[in-house]
């Protein structure tokens, strides 16, 4: 069935069956307890037509014993090789979606934030969610179908061939008719609906997030009922690309229908003229006549197989652009191997970040060692967040460098980069389990004593005594049980428990009143004297007199328009003072 689809559908398809590594021995076990599931069905009806014509012939029972034993072997042998059949078949696809899809998980995770920063939410839902579990039904839906129609067809063409010629050759072209028009027919119905099909999905999946996980925002907006009504207008717009295709999908059953009629009618005229003519028996009439009826089920599942077909296909491109797309995102040169033996720095030289092609901030140097706290302040959208992406590895540089103890961060393997750096950013998730857990997802053998001792470090000390089951105490989805304050207290607290010796913390006191912010801040830049190096990117100036350092970014693209410590650009620096001024 592959000449169903085009030569670039093909060669994403092929790329993205090499991802699910199936496995072949359990594969070819289906295509066998289908084939026996379908020849049971097969079986059953060449021998029941022949037991029912050669019964009414009167012959003695013991001529009928064997055929009556068989009808029973198969009616039994079809229903237990179908669930052996769905065994094995769901065996290979479940086991090839969960290699695929942690294949996908690693190769993000390692690969520059760059690479899916530009895809939406609900997108990058669709293609880590639905669109791998599509591609793992390809075996089910479409291999397995194939290869269990083509062996079973054979088999009642060689059963029907061997009783009448003519008979048989009818069949054939009968059957080639509806295994090749009728799932070219569906296929050609899924492409129009399939593309706009799986639009209509992304904005579907970006919608219904943006209205779960905002849902107070919007209500208080009143853009609620705007978001309602386009999940309503998507939805419809969903229900229409099927009707599109249901056209397509009749003309497919249709043929179906009509190739098994032609068959019937012709082993009919053509048997009796045989029988006429002294050449076939009445009971191989029969079998002719009626064999045909349990054959045509195994061309049936052949549309279905064709739309799963372009469906995965289409799955399948969209999973393999994403994955070259993380890897055209960053070319990276040789990886060297790398060791904090040395008193650690990282240091950034000329260095000029931003998205894609375009520069956001720059040239910056920088230079941050253990102990030391830097806090970058600027208007919001200068780059501040994206000189910390930059720092921390996740974006390639626009020009200049970032070394780690004098290598580029380019050139050291993503997990050496996170043993020396936690970056914690704005949006960092906060999972539904207990708070041990949350701060597990740093460090895995992290102890519920070591546990509490980060909690007392970054604030939470009281919080703790507080809670019902104290580290083992079950969170909300996203701390939908916890405070603002707490939240991010809890997200320093899982970022000191990787043991890093350089934090990196985006916008900490974002959306907290300003004394829980400002205490926050002057928490974060006081773990320098727990030997860490600390770069903080900020809106808040009051608390920075904490920090050792002050870089102040202006201008578009962003550049240094002053750096020193608080005192000092609050001493000479103007639109720093005037700042300060409002925030007071």
């Amino acid at each position: 069935m592959p000449f169903f689809l085009s030569e670039n559908e093909r060669k994403y398809l092929v790329r993205a069956l090499k991802l699910l590594q199936i496995r072949k021995r359990r594969f070819l076990l289906a295509v066998l307890f289908g084939t026996c599931a379908l020849g049971s069905g097969i079986g059953l009806g060449a021998v029941s037509a022949w037991l029912i014509a050669r019964a009414a012939q009167l012959p003695s029972v013991l001529e009928l014993t064997v055929a009556t034993t068989a009808v029973r072997a198969f009616g039994v042998g079809k229903p237990i090789f179908r669930y052996l059949e769905r065994i094995f078949s769901h065996r290979v696809a479940l086991a090839g979606m969960g290699t695929i899809r942690t294949h996908v998980y690693e190769y993000l995770s390692h690969a520059p934030i760059g690479a899916v920063a530009g895809i939406k939410r609900g997108d990058l839902l669709a293609r880590t969610g639905s669109d791998v579990d599509d591609l793992g039904e390809v075996v089910v839906k479409s291999m397995l179908p194939a290869a269990v129609a083509a062996t079973t067809s054979l088999l009642s063409f060689c059963i029907v061939f061997s009783i009448s010629h003519t008979v048989g050759a009818v069949f054939a072209l009968c059957l080639l008719g509806a295994g090749i028009f009728a799932p070219l027919s569906a296929a050609r119905g899924a492409k129009i609906s399939e593309a706009e099909r799986v639009r209509a999905r992304s904005r579907l999946n970006v919608i219904a997030l943006t209205m779960l996980e905002h849902t107070s925002e919007l209500k208080v907006a009143g853009k609620f009922s705007v978001l309602q009504k386009e999940l309503a207008q998507t939805e419809s717009q969903i229900r229409a690309e099927r009707n599109k295709s249901a056209r397509a999908n009749a003309l497919a059953a249709a043929i179906d229908v009509i190739a098994l009629g032609i068959t019937v009618v012709s082993a009919i005229v053509l048997g009796s003229m045989e029988v006429m003519n002294g050449q076939l028996s009445e009971v191989a009439l029969v079998v002719c006549t009626l064999t045909p009826l349990a054959a045509f089920e195994s061309t049936q599942r052949l549309s279905p197989a064709a739309i799963g077909l372009v469906r995965s296909a289409n799955a399948a491109e969209r999973i393999i652009r994403l994955l070259d797309a993380a890897k055209n995102e960053s070319p990276r040169a040789a990886e060297q191997t790398f060791s904090l033996s040395a008193p650690p720095v990282l240091k950034a030289e000329n260095l000029t970040v931003g998205w894609g092609g375009k520069d956001v901030a720059g040239p910056i140097d920088l230079e941050l060692r253990a102990g030391k706290a830097i806090a970058v302040v600027g208007a919001s959208g200068i780059g501040k967040t994206t000189l910390l992406f930059t720092l921390a590895g996740m974006l390639e540089p626009h020009a200049g460098s970032v070394t780690l103890n004098g290598v580029p961060t380019a050139r050291i393997p993503r997990k050496d980069i996170s043993r020396s750096l936690v970056l914690t950013a704005e949006d960092a998730h906060i999972f539904e389990t207990s708070v041990l857990e949350n701060l597990r997802v740093a460090r895995g053998n992290l102890t519920a004593a070591e546990a509490g001792e980060l909690l007392a470090d970054a604030g939470l000390k009281k919080w703790l005594e507080q809670l019902p089951e104290g580290v083992q105490t079950l969170i909300g989805s996203d701390a939908a049980t916890v405070s603002g304050g707490e939240r991010r207290r809890l997200l320093l607290a899982r970022s000191l428990a990787a043991n890093a010796p350089f934090l990196l913390l985006d916008e900490p006191g974002e959306h907290l009143d300003p004394a829980a912010a400002d205490a926050l801040i002057t928490d974060f830049l006081q773990l320098r004297r727990k030997n860490r190096g600390v770069i903080l990117v900020t809106h808040r100036l009051r608390p920075l007199d904490a920090a050792d350092e002050v870089i102040f970014l202006a201008g578009s693209p962003a550049k240094i328009r002053a750096r020193g410590t608080h005192r000092e650009l609050s001493d000479t620096v103007s639109d720093y003072r005037r700042a300060l001024e409002q925030e007071e």
